[in-house]
């Protein structure tokens, strides 16, 4: 029997929508044989086309991020339900028009049209692509993740979230830390960057993200709000991050914050969780950039950013504000590299603090959460700095330094940082997960206070 025009529209390989395309007739020989060959070529597929654990990312209030690692050049879907049993699921494609987005190493969808604080079960899958004939190109049958859940953002869900920074792709510590932050069981983590070190390839960028060792299922269940570190914009690959991790809804910024890729304002329960990137260590004028940095601009474009997010009705009524960068905006040490000099690397950034610490401070925001010391410490609020700033810790083990001149330093630990609403006033508690100990308590009252 000759394989026609309809057919091939109605196999259930191509889109529900090819089928009110009328049947053909009058086929030429050439065209009719490639029907056939279409029709009789296999659809191929490796054992394991599955290449990680689905890593939810770029949480918001109607919609939800999730990448994952393929063997092959494919497309991906995610099969998101209401319920745990997944009936009547909606499904969605990897971004793009007018064509959804192949790819041979990392699969990205974009689930939206969400309800804020509400909780959805998902599946995510891929179907490897190949061209039997010409261009053609057949799908193979979509191999599935097991199923996972998630909770949108939104003013009514729970007012929690856990922080994690400098994992440095160190994966004894990256276990600890995320192990914790799964026990936590909070709604949403902060990944608050240095998650690389230098990545020149693509495939380690994917390592890293998506199949970190030991720890595969990390973010299956809890999506993270990834924020730059200065390390990860070192290496050609991490210059072109977003092929593996995926930036926020360009819905969400204006034209003249287009380049404003990761930054993020998203209510979290009773907490404005606000992401700001400090960028690199060092100067543009340092020779290590090359002459193609523009950080200097880029914060400063951040400032009017940060100045509109508290115009938006549900961060201006929020009643605890928490802002993450992953370089500190102080030092108290007056010998601490600013940021602004030729000679080593910063110990904080002068220009941010200068430029977003004023709209913090009148703002009320209550807390700065930083990174990049690799030791934590706390500066409490000042009256010139009416902002508290918690630093994390980094991925020694109870260590600095390696091989001959390894030396034990007890400030070396990993942590993650938890903020929770409860009894009225934000609790924020620093976890040693080395130790297995609570390095730090600090409370905060609400804003309006």
């Amino acid at each position: 029997m000759k394989f026609s025009r309809r057919d091939f529209l109605s196999s259930g390989a191509m889109l529900a929508a090819a089928g009110v395309l009328s049947p053909a007739v009058g086929m030429q020989p050439q065209e009719q044989a490639a029907w056939d060959a279409y029709a009789a070529a296999s659809a191929q597929k490796p054992d394991k086309l599955l290449d990680s654990e689905p890593v939810l990312q770029v949480p918001a209030e109607t919609s939800m991020g999730v990448a994952f690692a393929v063997n092959a050049l494919s497309n991906g879907f995610a099969d998101v339900a209401d319920n745990p049993g997944m009936k009547n699921p909606s499904r969605f494609f990897c971004e793009g028009v007018p064509q959804g987005k192949i790819d041979e190493r990392v699969m990205q969808v974009r689930i939206t049209g969400l309800k804020p604080n509400t909780r959805y079960w998902y599946r995510a899958g891929a179907a490897a692509l190949s061209h039997p004939v010409g261009y053609w190109t057949k799908p193979s049958e979509i191999e599935w993740t097991r199923v996972h859940s998630f909770a949108t953002c939104g003013a009514g869900g729970a007012s929690h979230f856990a922080v994690m920074n400098d994992t440095h792709a160190r994966w004894d510590a990256f276990k600890l830390v995320t192990e914790k932050i799964r026990a936590l069981g909070v709604p949403v983590a902060v990944w608050n960057g240095d998650a690389s070190n230098t990545s020149w390839k693509r495939e380690t960028a994917v390592e890293i993200f998506l199949k970190p060792q030991g720890s595969e299922a990390y973010a299956a269940d809890i999506p993270v709000l990834f924020n730059n570190g200065n390390h990860d914009f070192r290496g050609h690959a991490n210059m072109h991050l977003d092929s593996v991790m995926m930036t926020r809804l360009p819905t969400e910024r204006s034209a003249r914050d287009w380049a404003l890729t990761r930054n993020f304002a998203v209510r979290q329960g009773e907490i404005a969780l606000i992401g700001l990137d400090t960028g690199e260590d060092k100067p543009d004028r340092h020779p290590a950039n090359g002459g193609f940095s523009r950080f200097e601009r880029y914060r400063t474009m951040q400032t009017a950013w940060l100045e509109d997010q508290f115009k938006r009705p549900e961060i201006a009524s929020a009643p605890y504000a928490v802002a993450f960068c992953h370089i500190p905006l102080f030092d108290s040490r007056p010998e601490a590299n600013p940021g602004t000099i030729l000679e080593d690397w910063a110990d904080w950034q002068k220009q941010c603090a200068d430029e977003w610490g004023p709209v913090l401070g009148k703002n009320r925001v209550q807390l700065v959460v930083a990174a990049h010391k690799h030791c934590y410490r706390c500066d409490p609020a000042t009256p010139s700095r009416p902002w508290a700033q918690i630093v994390g810790g980094g991925p020694e083990m109870g260590s600095r330094g390696s091989g001959a001149n390894k030396i034990p330093d007890t400030t070396r630990f990993p942590t993650v940082i938890e903020g929770n609403v409860s009894g009225g006033q934000l609790e924020i508690l620093v976890h040693d997960v080395l130790h297995n100990t609570l390095a730090g308590r600090h409370v905060f009252k609400p804003r309006n206070c």
